[in-house]
């Protein structure tokens, strides 16, 4: 078995003691995404809707840079500060994932403002045989 770090410049560059993922033979785990714009580390909206479409095109990053993709993801842990923001990250999260979503969990958290959504992700990298 093979623990690997990924980093992607794709991605918003970790602002502490951790990885952006890591994956451990097939499976990818990724950290904690948030809407920062990767070149910037700024937030490219105070809007939930925008903020969550840039969080996943950050997981999205991620995954390329480990081998995987949206398409394979198998679960997601999400993050809101504030649960009646619940319908407007769910119309944007269903742009990224249009049919057989991930398994997910959203929970209403304490995020450090200026952040509204957080999502974390765990991925399967395809076999290369399929």
């Amino acid at each position: 078995m093979t623990r690997q770090i990924i980093s992607t410049a794709n991605a918003p560059q970790p602002s502490g003691p951790y990885a952006q993922g890591i994956s451990w033979d097939q499976l990818v785990f990724t950290a904690g995404q948030v809407g920062s714009d990767p070149a910037t580390g700024q937030p490219v909206s105070d809007s939930v809707r925008e903020q969550t479409r840039q969080v996943l095109r950050n997981i999205q990053a991620v995954l390329q840079a480990a081998g995987s993709d949206l398409d394979h993801v198998l679960k997601t842990t999400c993050f809101l500060v504030d649960i009646h923001d619940f319908a407007a990250f769910n119309e944007v999260y269903r742009e990224f994932f249009p049919v057989d979503p991930p398994a997910r969990s959203t929970i209403q958290a304490g995020l450090v403002p200026p952040w509204r959504v957080e999502i974390e992700a765990i991925a399967v990298r395809p076999s290369s045989s399929a």
